[in-house]
């Protein structure tokens, strides 16, 4: 990174000696015997320094931004496979629809509390009542936990429809 910086820096230093000199007034009047590059227009240096400029700071910026990327292999939990079981941790409320009589109550229960590291944690949530405790054991066997993800914190925010 500091490398890159470095490098950054000179280009931009050497492109701004280029622009002064590019104002500086000539001091041979032009005409026959001159060559194209004392020739040249004020335009056509600046024109040709962006060029230049541009050509070498693409693949430096490139560069920075492939380095924040994240990498192809990271874990992910909530990207396992779940055996069509519902993650008490990374499932939308949306999500226990499918289970009658879990949403919305039940379920926000669950959203709103976690993480979890098993099935079993889902009975220590404060304020259940009976019929919350005769869904969670009537669907225990729907249910698994994997670490928490990305997800996490947006299992509750999800857009729901009811």
């Amino acid at each position: 990174m500091k490398d890159q910086r470095l490098i950054l820096t000179t280009i931009v230093l050497l492109s701004w000696g280029a622009l002064a000199l590019a104002f500086v007034p000539a001091t041979a009047p032009y005409g026959k015997g001159k060559t194209q590059l004392e020739l040249a227009s004020r335009r056509d240096v600046l024109g040709s320094m962006l060029i230049g400029a541009s050509a070498v700071m693409i693949p430096a910026r490139e560069a920075i931004a492939f380095s924040q990327q994240l990498d192809d292999n990271a874990f992910e939990p909530q990207q396992q496979a779940t055996d069509g079981k519902f993650d008490l941790n990374s499932a939308f409320v949306g999500d226990y629809k499918e289970l009658r009589g879990m949403f919305p109550t039940a379920a926000g229960k669950i959203a709103s509390n976690g993480p979890y590291k098993s099935v079993k944690d889902i009975y220590k949530i404060p304020g259940l009542t009976k019929n919350d405790i005769e869904l969670f054991k009537k669907y225990e066997k729907e249910f698994t936990v994997h670490p928490p993800g990305r997800t996490f914190d947006e299992r509750i925010n999800a857009r729901v429809s009811t």
